[in-house]
């Protein structure tokens, strides 16, 4: 009998075992989706005469606008495969295949079965991606742009038809077409921004209102859909990038600044809104700009007086350099190597994103900004900005109803 009960308990304990295996692998593969990617192409001949595609790159865009190739596979009888881990922490990206002497394929990586399908080598902006939502939301998106360049095309055959081919390039002509294809654009517009409304809630959302339509919206407007947009993507990179977009077309004395990225001196990251709840003052500068260095002394002069004491106020130097010696070697030489004193560079020089959101035509460039994130100066410098400060801070909010700068 003891050992039929021992029998039985053994048994129940396995099961309770296995279950608790079965759930632990369903928890890990919800934590860490895999995108498995399945592409085919029918004809790999490039469009550069004699050449063939033959690797194609799994590449994205970093946040500086770069395109950066993360893996890569050999065309296999016109078959290739990507299979990605995907964390489920991890924000859903729009991806590239790149590779080709023509263009790109995008393609969201997300956990999922996603298949291509391109005709064309030469003209991969041709290919088909379809298998997980995001990807076919693209599609469909997509498809708005299709139908109005075949709005346009079949609008110009009807008016040769009726008018003949000499009559569009006459100045009634010319005007009736331009009027066609305003129209078409227009209702083009029109039905993508419906449609990014109706998934507000997906990243595709602020990425083409940015890339696409953003530029195209009224001031105030273009604030409008960025409100718009699910709270859950407050986090996600392409909200974070649109919302500086808007930030930066916005900008001005008492307006919201742009959440930069900091690349700090040591290699970590931190954004401008980290320091939220403090005075900021964010000074745009490179180490072989005589002005800038002669901004130094005032800089040190603030630092040692509120910074150093942590007395609600950051001093962020954000250099223009584009060589990290002579970027380090400036902080060193010149003793702002200090404690809280905050030192990044996307080393970029003048084509850093952070610059141009600022605005940032000539250094030194000092823009103070107030603890709820709004700009409170872009023109304060040396005597005048040390007097400022120092005024802020013993709590005379001279700036606030001013409306200006100065």
């Amino acid at each position: 009998m003891n050992n039929r009960i021992n029998t039985t308990r053994n048994m129940f304990y396995r099961l309770i075992f296995s279950l608790i295996g079965a759930l632990l692998c369903s928890s890990t593969a919800l934590s860490q989706g895999t995108c498995h990617i399945k592409g085919r192409i029918h004809n790999n001949a490039l469009r550069t005469e004699g050449k063939t595609l033959s690797t194609i790159y799994l590449s994205v865009f970093d946040e500086y606008d770069r395109i950066v190739a993360k893996d890569s596979v050999q065309l296999k009888d016109g078959k290739f495969e990507f299979i990605q881990k995907v964390d489920a922490n991890s924000p859903i990206l729009l991806y590239l295949l790149t590779g080709f002497d023509n263009g790109q394929v995008p393609v969201f990586v997300e956990p999922g079965t996603i298949t291509i399908d391109i005709p064309q080598a030469a003209y991969p902006g041709g290919g088909v991606v379809s298998g997980t939502k995001n990807n076919d939301l693209y599609r469909e998106y997509k498809a708005i742009s299709d139908r109005c360049v075949q709005i346009q095309k079949d609008s110009l055959s009807i008016i040769t038809k009726q008018k003949g081919e000499g009559w569009l390039d006459t100045p009634e002509g010319n005007m009736a077409w331009m009027r066609v294809g305003a129209e078409a654009m227009i209702q083009c517009d029109a039905e993508r921004l419906e449609f990014l409304l109706k998934h507000s809630d997906t990243p595709l959302a602020p990425l083409m209102l940015e890339r696409e339509i953003g530029h195209m919206l009224q001031e105030g407007t273009e604030e409008q859909f960025l409100s718009a947009l699910s709270p859950d993507l407050k986090d996600h990179p392409y909200y974070r990038s649109f919302s500086n977009s808007v930030k930066a077309r916005n900008l001005k004395v008492g307006a919201e600044v742009p959440n930069i990225t900091l690349t700090l001196a040591d290699g970590s990251k931190k954004f401008l809104n980290d320091y939220r709840g403090k005075y900021v003052i964010l000074d745009f500068w490179a180490s072989w700009c005589g002005p800038c260095l002669r901004e130094i002394p005032h800089l040190v002069e603030l630092y040692e007086e509120f910074v150093a004491k942590d007395k609600k106020l950051a001093l962020i130097s954000f250099s223009l350099d584009d060589k990290e010696k002579a970027w380090k070697g400036a902080i060193s030489s010149k003793g702002i190597d200090k404690e809280h004193w905050v030192h990044a560079s996307d080393l970029l020089a003048w084509g850093s994103p952070a610059a141009r959101m600022f605005g940032v035509k000539a250094v030194p460039m000092i823009i103070l900004i107030d603890p709820e994130g709004n700009m409170i100066s872009s023109t304060l410098r040396g005597e005048e900005l040390v007097r400022r400060v120092r005024q802020i801070m013993s709590g005379d909010l001279y700036y606030e109803g001013s409306g200006s700068d100065e």
